[in-house]
């Protein structure tokens, strides 16, 4: 069986890409949320990895070689884990607990659910 294969220019397939790698993006943030919210851990983690992929696809995209994004590491003197407890109250919106985290990209993200989780439990 053969199939005739469709030209594409490669300007549609990067707006494909780019498409694609959006919804995943998004999807993905929804659905950490959502395991959040239900207290599923493991479902969480599975969304988070999808979620940072979709972050190595961005940069891809916008000309980071593949090497470059599996190369990523962080600076030796700089410790990017992060253990603590983070507070949100969810009436103000108010969270507590993510200043000392020194990934910008992490700290970003995590203010991001968080306030969509105070959000949903009654917030502003």
């Amino acid at each position: 069986m053969t199939t005739d294969k469709k030209q594409v220019t490669a300007d549609e397939i990067v707006a494909n890409l780019r498409e694609f790698t959006n919804e995943l993006h998004a999807d993905s943030k929804d659905f950490m949320l959502r395991f959040l919210l239900e207290g599923n851990i493991k479902k969480f983690k599975m969304a988070n990895i999808i979620h940072n992929i979709s972050h190595d696809l961005m940069d891809i995209l916008e000309g980071k070689s593949a090497k470059e994004v599996f190369d990523k590491t962080p600076d030796d003197d700089e410790d990017n884990s992060f253990s603590g407890s983070i507070a949100v109250n969810v009436k103000t919106g108010q969270i507590d607990g993510i200043e000392d985290i020194t990934d910008p990209k992490l700290k970003e993200e995590l203010a991001e659910v968080v306030q969509k989780l105070a959000d949903k439990l009654g917030g502003k």
